[in-house]
């Protein structure tokens, strides 16, 4: 069957479903576009210049008045002072949020469904094999079908797990990097000496450790010069026979080979 033909039989499910995803596209931008921008902050402080309580936007709410005047007293008998900062447009949040929420619900819709079919026994029976037809082997044409066809004999839920990660790392990895990399300046300035310290001791001992393979070395090298000097020295002694004597060279203790005197 045809990948196009499916998707223009489904039609008007997925032209709900693409609205219902416009709209919570639209609602995850607009809350973030809601929490960017100017803000204003109001600070109430005391005699000393100490802030005692603070409030978003330029004036107290009722609620928050008398919940302030309930603890600190009279509201006019303090200090007041207007904070505006800017709040960048949080794209990263945004990004994750935006493809991450839609697809979890997405899946976690699915997996319900299916755990629910499996628990109480509804699960659909597999189909009897039927005589395969004519159009059963065609291979789909053009580039779109193929990877429509590709994309349908994956794992939905591996594919939308892998995404779901993706997404998590674009959004979690900066922020952890920048954590350890501000942590790890903070230890450092504070434990410099500790940290210089123990590099150090660290560099010494593999120092030591290639000293000590270079003697092992140079040990090993004598050896084999001393084997081959006593080899050498062996095939010219006087006999009949030089070669009879033999020495191997191998990682055991020198062998030397004497055939056995005959009687």
């Amino acid at each position: 069957m045809n990948i196009k033909n499916s998707f223009f039989q489904n039609k008007p499910l997925l032209i709900i479903i693409a609205v219902l995803l416009v709209l919570v596209e639209l609602q995850i931008f607009f809350v973030f576009s809601a929490k960017s921008g100017k803000k204003n902050t109001l600070q109430v402080m005391n005699d000393s210049g100490t802030v005692i309580y603070e409030a978003d936007g330029e004036h107290l709410t009722q609620f928050k008045k008398y919940y302030f005047e309930a603890t600190f007293g009279p509201f006019e008998n303090y200090e007041k002072k207007l904070v505006t900062r800017t709040v960048p447009f949080p794209f990263r949040a945004w990004f994750a949020t935006a493809i991450g929420l839609p697809l979890g619900f997405t899946l976690l819709f699915a997996f319900i469904i299916s755990a629910v079919s499996t628990l109480l026994g509804k699960k659909q029976e597999e189909p009897q094999p039927q005589a395969p037809t004519e159009n059963a082997n065609v291979e789909p044409k053009g580039k779109v079908n193929q990877f429509l066809a590709q994309i349908n004999r994956m794992n939905i839920f591996i594919i939308g797990a892998g995404i779901f990660l993706v997404v998590l790392a674009f959004w979690v990895l900066p922020n952890m990097v920048s954590f350890i990399g501000q942590t790890g300046l903070e230890i450092i300035d504070r434990y410099g000496w500790f940290i210089a310290f123990a590099v150090m001791a660290v560099l010494l001992i593999f120092a030591w450790f290639l000293y000590l393979r270079y003697l092992l070395a140079k040990k090993t090298l004598e050896a084999e010069t001393h084997i081959r000097e006593y080899q050498l020295s062996l095939s010219r002694l006087p006999g009949p026979d030089p070669s009879m004597l033999k020495i191997e060279n191998k990682s055991d203790p020198d062998i030397l080979e004497v055939p056995a005197s005959e009687d």
